[in-house]
């Protein structure tokens, strides 16, 4: 398997020269994915959106590596590594990978997204996904017909629990205001590279009465959204990380937008006018990096009850009031915040 590590970074380089090789006069970036990979219409894609826009405002020349398990992810980064300025490690499971491989090559500039990994020569991107996924929870509570509102995760890591306690967060306001108890199943496929396990969760929860279904699954999340595209009308994925939106217009209700590709790209730009920040980058709300799509098919379904309470949450959260990150939070909060909206 090794041998084929090489192989893929000569033939799979964008915006380099005729012999497929990485330019030595331009800031060289090798992006490693993990096994999900691009084409997940999600988190990786939001990834390498990132890498295309810095090959064409900033003439960058770029490749990526795609991992086929979990064991390729310390002699992918290594590779790259070898052959990079920049090489940028895309997902909360190679942490522990980077944590062995930066130390290795001080004059590479790592940039890790979805978690902290610590070094004079690593960017941490973490993202508040919760604020996004909160104002999505008041959504799917103030629109669920049933009552019943699910969810399909990929694994159960911090990343995706940060997602998911922010949407439950969300249902709680709904209940504060409005009376309304809204009723939370979920279930974990333990791949984020399974469509077909993706699927068959979320027609269980679906037979289950849940008329919206949350997928936090990345690849597997694209099974959630065939499985709603079959259901009945009136039943709603939401999609995550990318604008989901259009892969069953007026079937995903909104998408919970996690801004990958800016960060990205502005931690190359900076490596590129020499001004390289290492440490740990927290984006949010204010930053425009977690935040609902445009809900282009959808926006007709929104009354202005719920419209009313999205602002007051946005506001909420603008002002630096804190949306739970973890279940032991959500334990505590109980949507009293919202007396006042």
């Amino acid at each position: 398997m090794a041998k084929s590590y090489l192989l893929t970074i000569l033939l799979l380089c964008i915006g380099c020269s005729s012999d497929s090789t990485l330019e030595d006069d331009k800031l060289k970036v090798i992006m490693v994915f993990d096994m999900a990979g691009i084409g997940d219409r999600g988190f990786n894609d939001m990834g390498w959106a990132g890498i295309q826009r810095a090959i064409d405002e900033l003439g960058v020349s770029a490749t990526y590596i795609q991992s086929s398990e979990q064991a390729d992810y310390v002699p992918n980064l290594s590779i790259a590594a070898e052959h990079a300025d920049v090489v940028v490690a895309m997902g909360f499971l190679m942490i522990e990978s980077l944590q062995k491989v930066a130390p290795l090559y001080p004059q590479t500039k790592f940039l890790f997204v979805d978690g902290e990994v610590k070094g004079e020569n690593v960017a941490s991107f973490d993202f508040k996904s919760q604020e996004g996924a909160f104002l999505a929870g008041i959504l799917a509570g103030m629109t669920t017909k049933t009552g019943k509102v699910g969810c399909v995760m990929g694994m159960d890591i911090p990343p995706v629990r940060t997602y998911e306690v922010g949407f439950r967060a969300g249902l709680k306001v709904v209940k504060e205001k409005e009376g309304k108890t809204v009723a939370y199943l979920s279930a974990t496929i333990g791949d984020f590279n399974d469509p077909a396990r993706g699927k068959a969760l979320a027609q269980g929860l679906i037979g289950r009465g849940c008329d919206i279904v949350l997928q936090l699954a990345g690849n597997s999340g694209l099974g959630v959204i065939e499985a709603v595209k079959e259901a009945p009308e009136g039943v709603y994925a939401i999609g995550a990380d990318m604008d989901q939106d259009d892969l069953a217009p007026g079937r995903v209700l909104t998408s919970i937008l996690k801004r990958i590709d800016v960060a990205v790209f502005e931690a190359i730009r900076r490596v590129n006018d020499r001004e390289f920040v290492p440490g740990h980058h927290l984006l949010g709300l204010k930053d425009d990096a977690s935040k609902l799509s445009s809900m282009s098919h959808t926006r007709d379904h929104i009354d202005t009850r719920t419209a009313t309470l999205q602002f007051f949450a946005r506001e909420w959260i603008l002002q630096s009031s804190r949306v739970p990150d973890h279940p032991e939070a959500l334990d505590g909060f109980d949507g009293s915040v919202a007396r006042g909206w």
